[in-house]
């Protein structure tokens, strides 16, 4: 088992839900996401604030996360 350290506070009831791949994912997709706005965003759209496509990002990296846990993480919630 390895030990993955929850660099953006998730909340520690889900977090512990994931197992160490899920949290790997979030990790690097919320931080990838959140490093390269531009690459998630089309070039002639208007720019969009940081804080608003932090939520797009927290929720991609969620949404990630959970399917690496496969279909049973997300029945649980529903």
């Amino acid at each position: 088992m390895t030990d993955v350290q929850n660099l953006y506070k998730v909340p520690q009831r889900q977090w512990k839900r994931w197992n160490w791949l899920a949290q790997h994912v979030f990790n690097q997709t919320y931080g990838g996401m959140t490093r390269s706005i531009d690459l998630f965003v089309h070039p002639k759209a208007p720019k969009v604030d940081p804080k608003h496509f932090d939520t797009t990002a927290w929720n991609a990296a969620w949404t990630a996360a959970d399917a690496v846990m496969g279909r049973d993480a997300v029945k649980e919630r529903a």
